[in-house]
């Protein structure tokens, strides 16, 4: 199970790029379609990988490749205007527990894709603790708008990854990763016909500080490099299982948050009581579970 390997490094990296992401949401760039666009305008950059194999697409896989991209940054932007309304710490379980159910439920549909009972065990071993690991007490009240984000956004997300397995079935990796990505292009450029949106993104540049730009494009690596061994794992093996993972990032970005909430207290905060830590020892627990019967 090599795709089980190259998810749970993807998924590593995205844990510190989470850490990032929270602390720049929060702190330098304050409009989820500012972030989105960013994010979105690097799609172009994955052509460096054409000499490699990239292939031509019939036109109906092409818009399918591209619907696939726009999904993916159409939903970051649901994710963090979610995240505005309300906190990450609210959003994070309604994430972890809807996409890969989302993605379960149109990859069977869509790619005919069925689990063998130890990949259901799995499943849900993976979902539940993906969940629990994200709950947390939090004073900041519910938001039937931020609710209606993060489902739109789970569904986003869930539809973009089927599709994008559908690009690698039909072709190969390389050309998926590339038609895909440029859906993001797509997207992004629509960012810009709103005045006010358009003003924000080329004032963003010059309202960041130095310090914030460095996290920025730090964050932007390790994202491209976490998406890239992603949709690599998605080629690979099971779109639902791959995604059903995300619970070893939660995991992992909580133990990264601890340890940098010890340096970083007035940045990250992270309290910790023996309830909390009972609770996320189960999650972890659970996630363990669910990669034990994936390995089998």
């Amino acid at each position: 199970h090599f795709y089980i390997i190259i998810a749970i490094i993807a998924y590593s990296l995205y844990a510190i790029n989470g850490v990032i992401d929270k602390f720049l949401l929060t702190k330098a760039v304050r409009s989820p379609a500012v972030y989105a666009f960013y994010i979105g305008v690097t799609g172009p950059l994955t052509l460096v990988f054409a000499p490699f194999g990239l292939k031509l697409l019939p036109w109906s896989d092409l818009l399918i490749a591209l619907i696939s991209g726009a999904c993916f940054v159409l939903a970051l932007f649901y994710l963090y205007k979610a995240t505005q309304a309300t906190s990450i710490s609210r959003i994070l379980p309604i994430e972890g527990g809807l996409v890969p159910v989302f993605t379960l439920a149109l990859a069977y549909f869509i790619l005919d894709e069925r689990l063998l009972p130890t990949q259901l065990i799995a499943f849900a071993f993976l979902v539940v603790g993906a969940v629990i690991i994200s709950l947390r007490q939090d004073r900041t009240g519910w938001h039937a708008k931020a609710f209606g984000n993060a489902i739109i956004a789970a569904l986003l997300f869930a539809l973009s990854f089927v599709l994008t397995k559908y690009i690698y079935e039909q072709s190969n990796f390389v050309s998926g990763l590339i038609w895909t990505r440029l859906g993001f292009f797509v997207v992004a450029m629509c960012f810009l016909i709103p005045p006010s949106v358009r003003k924000a993104v080329f004032n963003a540049p010059k309202q960041t500080t130095a310090g914030n730009k460095f996290l920025y494009y730090g964050a932007r690596i390790t994202g491209s490099i976490s998406g890239l061994l992603q949709n690599y794992a998605i080629s690979l093996g099971s779109v639902t299982i791959v995604n059903a993972m995300q619970g070893t990032q939660f995991a992992l970005l909580l133990i990264g948050t601890i340890v940098l909430s010890k340096y970083y207290p007035k940045i990250l905060k992270e309290k910790v009581t023996r309830q909390i830590l009972a609770q996320k020892i189960l999650a972890i627990a659970l996630i363990a579970c669910g990669l034990i019967f994936l390995s089998m």
